[in-house]
């Protein structure tokens, strides 16, 4: 009879020891599945975040590229109105400054596809490499804005309403 009794005894509690690892085996799993979810959550929110930040920085320097190439331009009317000699240098510093503002432009339209290519397959790497481009870019742009500010009109005046 005591045998009976602690082989029921044993049995019910290997029962409860089965219950219970399956419960926690159940929990863990399901836990696992939280954290990938948050995990592909937290991905995508980056991902989102990344991608605003792109369209926002393009669309930032393509208003200082056209705002850069009126300015370009307007140059070139006043500097119509100058000496031959005058002229002649202005518009050497212009079209330098021109190809660099149409070299911006096609680094940044280049960038776009790249970012396109890397944002599919986005990582933090991805992210950097988007960081590094945007402050080499933006130090160009002002480089370019610097330089042209420095250009001499026909008065002798320097023109920096740019």
């Amino acid at each position: 009879m005591i045998s009976l009794l602690t082989t029921i005894s044993i049995t019910s509690c290997g029962e409860a020891s089965k219950k219970d690892f399956k419960s926690a085996k159940e929990n863990i799993e399901a836990t696992g599945e939280n954290l990938k979810q948050a995990g592909k959550e937290s991905r995508e929110e980056v991902r989102t975040n990344v991608k605003a930040t792109w369209e926002k920085f393009k669309n930032e320097s393509e208003t200082v590229i056209i705002d850069t190439e009126s300015h370009i331009k307007e140059l070139r009317d006043k500097i119509a109105k100058s000496g031959q000699k005058e002229r002649e240098r202005l518009t050497n510093e212009l079209d330098s400054l021109e190809m660099k503002n149409r070299e911006l432009k096609e680094r940044l339209a280049q960038r776009e596809l790249e970012f396109k290519e890397d944002f599919s397959d986005f990582n933090e790497t991805a992210k950097e490499k988007q960081h590094k481009f945007e402050e080499e870019f933006k130090r160009d742009m002002q480089i370019l804005k610097a330089a042209l500010m420095k250009i001499v009109t026909p008065t002798g005046a320097v023109d920096d309403e740019f």
